[in-house]
């Protein structure tokens, strides 16, 4: 692997850079002669309009060819109607969406900051497609011809072109090209003037720049720092002295399911999808639960489907599924999804404790849903923290993940390059993702787990593997809670982690209120050592990748 200096502009121009594309409405003359059914359109966001459509008053003139909401950055951008999205992806350096409606419209989402969708997938009124950027746009083109969207929020009865079926569906590249230079133009004609367009530039351009030259200046220090011989020592000591010190349960002692109804929620990580994550791998017979009293977190909000029967009374809970590219997103809406699931569940079956286990990413959002429940609560606001029983995380990036905090440093850093992490996650990690960033041992949503801790009257406990490549082991932890290590190690220790016959053992003694396994001192001591030797190789790769060739 050739390590290259990190060139910030060039990575966030390809970072933040989307593309719409869309191709020419295709539709078959209907033989019968009837007239299309009608299409409904509904607004994209719950927002006000910051600024109407106002078509300009020449064909190259200023003006505004659809509607800007007025907006939070992150928002979820929904499909006004049914359609096939005829592109997903970036023009210049802005993001876009374009369906396809059978009515023969293209509507345009722009200026997003996510895109959740892909060319060719089928949507639903409603949907999300991803999240909004600054100053998110939508767009409505009959051809090229643009029109008022708001005109057709609505039941509007459908005006097709009919047109020759000479372009499939979706569109070549030779469509995808024409429809992003159409967008081109919109992104282009919708600037007024000079002084415009350059502030634009320096806004999109530069602000980032500058934000992620200095968030790569503190991961570098972070990564020197710990790099030291004086620090790495003190890390030992202090994990050392911790673990022997923490309370714990002798291999004799012989525990058994809790009894009555509990509720097992299951939070996936990055890289997971409603068909497969590691966390399903949770040996939940052994731990007592029933599998009609089972539910996992859908990334978007809900739950997935269930393989088996569910429990009636938490049938309603709204669900559907997820890709793993939907894990890649703001790990603070995240967050509040899982917070509102919670709620749901103790809503739905009043007085059933609720277990969370989660892994990976998953124990990142479980804190923050933690943190959101207890905000409710502290507003007066109805609170389902009562609820919970044992929450537990496995293999959790508590205190960031060396990786991505490399991420931060490297264009094409270990997170991109070294089989093995992609061989876990099964997607090419964007290490420019929201997700990737906040977990990153230096970012704000890291720095506000730390300070913002555990709210009161929660039972957390955290499960980490001794030689865990992805998430090491001291990274794991949250101070103050019982912390157990298993003796797991390689290339397939994070993925395996959930599913180990230790961790299920650890799994039950928080169910029995029991402190984690005992350890004797030469398993403490690689518990400390393990974790400081993956760091430093990680670390000393971030920062190589910042010399030149």
């Amino acid at each position: 692997m050739s390590l290259r200096p990190a060139r910030p502009t060039l990575r966030v121009a390809a970072a933040v850079a989307v593309v719409l594309v869309a191709a020419t409405v295709v539709a078959a003359p209907d033989p019968t002669g009837a007239a299309p059914p009608p299409v409904l359109h509904a607004p994209p966001v719950d927002a006000p309009i910051a600024d109407p459509f106002r078509p300009p008053t020449t064909p190259y003139g200023p003006g505004n060819r659809g509607l800007r909401y007025d907006l939070a950055p992150g928002t979820p951008v929904r499909a006004t109607a049914d359609g096939l999205v005829v592109f997903a992806g970036t023009v210049g350096p802005t993001r876009h969406v374009t369906v396809l409606h059978e009515d023969g419209l293209r509507t345009s989402y722009s200026f997003l900051s996510e895109v959740g969708v892909g060319r060719g997938d089928r949507v639903a009124r409603g949907d999300v497609l991803g999240a909004a950027g600054t100053g998110f746009h939508l767009g409505a083109r009959d051809g090229e011809h643009y029109l008022d969207p708001e005109a057709l929020f609505g039941e509007r009865v459908a005006d097709v072109r009919l047109i020759p079926h000479d372009e499939p569906l979706p569109p070549t590249d030779a469509g995808i090209l024409a429809e992003q230079a159409s967008l081109r133009d919109l992104v282009r004609k919708e600037e007024p003037g000079l002084l415009r367009r350059a502030v634009g530039v320096v806004v999109r351009h530069g602000v980032p720049i500058i934000g992620r030259a200095v968030g790569a200046a503190d991961a570098a220090w972070h990564s020197w720092r710990a790099l030291t011989p004086t620090q790495v020592a003190a890390d030992v000591v202090e994990s050392l002295v911790l673990h022997l010190l923490q309370d714990c349960t002798e291999s004799s002692v012989v525990t058994a399911p809790p009894p009555g109804e509990r509720i097992a929620l299951l939070v996936a990580g990055l890289g997971s999808s409603s068909a497969h994550a590691s966390i399903d791998d949770v040996d939940l017979d052994a731990l007592g639960y029933d599998g009609a009293d089972v539910l996992r977190y859908r990334y978007g909000g809900g739950r997935t489907p269930p393989e088996g029967e569910v429990h009636p009374d938490l049938a309603a809970i709204p669900s559907g599924t997820y890709r793993p590219e939907d894990t890649l997103g703001d790990i603070a809406e995240r967050g509040r999804e899982l917070a509102a699931l919670i709620e749901q569940a103790a809503a739905a079956r009043p007085g059933v404790p609720i277990d969370v286990y989660a892994h990976s990413l998953g124990g990142v959002v479980t804190r923050v849903a933690l943190l959101e429940l207890a905000k409710r609560r502290a507003e007066g606001s109805q609170s389902a923290l009562d609820a919970l029983g044992q929450v537990a995380t496995i293999g959790s990036p508590h205190q960031g993940a060396d990786l991505a905090t490399m991420a931060v440093l490297s264009e094409k850093g270990l997170v991109q390059d070294v089989s093995y992490v992609r061989s876990l996650f099964d997607i090419p990690i964007d290490p420019y993702s929201p997700a990737v960033r906040q977990l990153a041992e230096t970012s704000d949503l890291i720095g506000r787990l730390g300070d913002g801790g555990v709210p009161e009257g929660v039972e957390l406990r955290t499960v980490a593997a001794r030689g865990d490549l992805v998430v090491t082991a001291d990274k794991a932890g949250v101070p103050g809670r019982p912390s157990a290590i298993i003796d797991l190690s390689g290339p397939g220790a994070h993925a395996g982690l959930p599913g180990h016959a230790d961790t299920t053992r650890e799994l039950a003694l928080g169910l029995a209120g029991l402190p984690p396994a005992c350890q004797g001192l030469g398993d403490a001591l690689q518990d400390a050592l393990f974790p400081e030797i993956i760091s430093a190789i990680t670390d000393g790769a971030g920062l190589a990748s910042l010399l030149p060739s």
